[in-house]
């Protein structure tokens, strides 16, 4: 019988070795797509200039900055960040193993990760070179010391809660967002159901503001800046989905009696109020808020799936297992497929034959950040700019109506766009435009075309 239980207790290591190999799996490969670009190249600044080009984006700067001593140890290249961003995911599975196995159970913590690995696109977000993946680790430890710190009273539940809420914060600005409803549920449920907490939710709310007082005045200036000229048009659609799936998966998970209680409704307040907030600012405000930055708190939408299941009967949870084995499966065949996409190899193969470094490259969308990554050699112009564009050293930003004056008659110039973009009259008037080839990079399929005067 003990032998059994210990067989069983290993199975939660299994699961994370597997797990995490599925993740290691899919960082061989050198395709960069737009954002991965900007941050490749922001961080070949020093740490003062990358503070500095970061207030002007809306991006905190702890990710950066720690990618960057990251490089600096163990070089720069798109391998090494790609580790570092699983690094984030294998400590995001880390937890199942360690404080979630520890508090809530065995079966808790292998629904916990195989529920991680079966949410749509968190493979991807382990490999992306972005703050996502270091976001979802600190919002979901922060989570899981809160609830601790709320049942045990344990003061190291306080600090590591405070402390991973700071991290969290200094991530993603949605991550900052999760934090904030974190703390209002922490304090609400002082106030009202145990005043044995007040003292020290009280002194966690102010080392948490001047914590993060810093980053205030910029994080101010960034919104205020993105109110007027953020990318967002209006709703996704996308982001309406995952909201109603999550509102769906609550209800059925509240249905059970056992299930009210303050683990279930805590993760349940975290998930469906960062989508809700940024879901109504977006429709009543300003379009701030996609699926993707949801994505900070699927830890504890993992979590809240295990808690779900901590009452039900064994056999349901053992089917419930199997499918999310499947699940993690077919993530891990759909993420390799995308991630090895063989689209902008074969275009490079192809386009150098015909391309040299004196050649000029032209853009009027965001597709300027990929090509100048791969070909820094070049001279690389772009008919628009903003404050943050001065991570990338090799973009040569200017107007429009200076095109005609800026680009010799003899140079031979490649415009390059997002194949949704419309091409802009200025281009038209300026070159005869001829497509020559075309490749996919992410979600994007870009144009590449001569430019004739």
């Amino acid at each position: 019988m003990k032998c059994f239980k210990n067989r069983y207790n290993n199975l939660s290591y299994i699961i994370f070795t597997i797990l995490s190999l599925f993740s290691i799996s899919l960082i061989f490969n050198n395709n960069v797509w737009f954002d991965e670009a900007y941050t490749l190249s922001l961080i070949q600044h020093n740490y003062s200039e990358v503070i500095e080009i970061l207030k002007s984006d809306m991006h905190p700067p702890l990710y950066f900055i720690s990618l960057k001593f990251f490089c600096e140890i163990f070089g720069y290249s798109i391998l090494v960040t790609k580790i570092f961003s699983v690094l984030g995911y294998i400590a995001t599975l880390l937890l199942g193993c360690t404080v979630v196995k520890k508090h809530f159970g065995s079966d808790t913590s292998m629904v916990y990760m195989l529920t991680i690995g079966a949410i749509p696109m968190s493979l991807y977000f382990s490999v992306q070179q972005r703050s996502y993946q270091w976001s979802i680790f600190f919002v979901t430890l922060c989570f899981t010391e809160a609830l601790l710190f709320l049942e045990n009273h344990g003061t190291r539940h306080c600090v590591i809660f405070v402390i991973t809420a700071l991290f969290a914060a200094y991530n993603h600005i949605y991550a900052l967002l999760a934090v904030g409803v974190i703390f209002i549920f922490v304090n609400i449920y002082a106030f009202v159901k145990d005043g044995k907490l007040i003292k020290a939710i009280i002194i966690s709310d102010i080392a948490m503001t001047v914590g993060y007082s810093p980053w205030i005045i910029p994080l101010l200036y960034q919104t205020e800046a993105a109110a007027g000229s953020f990318w967002l048009k209006g709703v996704e659609p996308l982001s309406v989905v995952v909201f109603a799936s999550g509102l769906v998966i609550s209800t059925l998970i509240l249905a059970k009696k056992e299930n009210r209680r303050l683990s279930v409704i805590f993760a349940i307040t975290c998930v469906l109020s960062v989508q809700a907030i940024g879901l109504l600012v977006t429709i009543f405000i300003r379009p701030f808020y996609i699926a993707r930055y949801s994505v900070v708190i699927s830890g504890i939408f993992a979590l809240l799936v295990a808690f779900g299941t901590q009452h039900i009967k064994e056999k349901v949870k053992n089917i419930i297992c199997v499918l999310l084995c499947a699940l993690n499966v077919a993530c891990l065949i759909g993420t390799g497929i995308f991630e090895y996409n063989p689209s902008m190899n074969n275009f490079f193969n192809r386009f150098d034959e015909i391309a040299s470094s004196t050649d000029t490259f032209l853009y009027c969308d965001s597709s300027f950040g990929i090509l100048s990554y791969y070909y820094p050699e070049n001279t690389h112009i772009c008919t628009y700019s903003e404050p943050w564009f001065v991570a990338f050293d090799n973009i040569e930003c200017i107007n429009k109506n200076e095109l005609s004056n800026k680009i010799p008659p003899n140079d031979t110039v490649w415009f390059v766009k997002n194949e949704l973009t419309k091409t802009p009259e200025y281009i038209q008037s300026n070159f005869d435009l001829e497509l020559v080839d075309s490749f996919k990079c992410d979600f994007n399929t870009f144009n590449v075309y001569l430019a004739k005067k």
